[in-house]
């Protein structure tokens, strides 16, 4: 396997490997777009919380962003991270029901 994609496969390992980084994923993948306040306020995280994290997954190329005024909205970058979210979901659901 190429040195590159291993590395980066390792990268996209470790960005799912944050539990609060899951739950802003899955947020964005259930609801689409939101800006930063109204996922505080959906998930009850503090405000300095969520935007590390976004920081951290904008980085990691799984979130864009999109500014409308002086919001920024974020949602997942592409159908890959839509993807990957929905069989990680659902392989937790076998482990949890089995």
């Amino acid at each position: 396997m190429d040195k590159n994609i291993s590395s980066l496969m390792a990268n996209l390992g470790r960005m799912f490997g944050n539990e609060l980084r899951i739950e802003i994923l899955v947020y964005l993948l259930e609801n689409g777009e939101a800006c930063v306040g109204k996922i505080v306020a959906d998930l009850g995280l503090k405000q300095s919380t969520v935007s590390n994290q976004l920081k951290i997954l904008k980085l990691g190329r799984m979130v864009k962003t999109r500014k409308d005024g002086k919001k920024i909205f974020y949602s997942l970058s592409d159908s890959h991270i839509s993807n990957l979210l929905a069989t990680l979901r659902e392989h937790a659901k076998e482990e949890l029901y089995e």
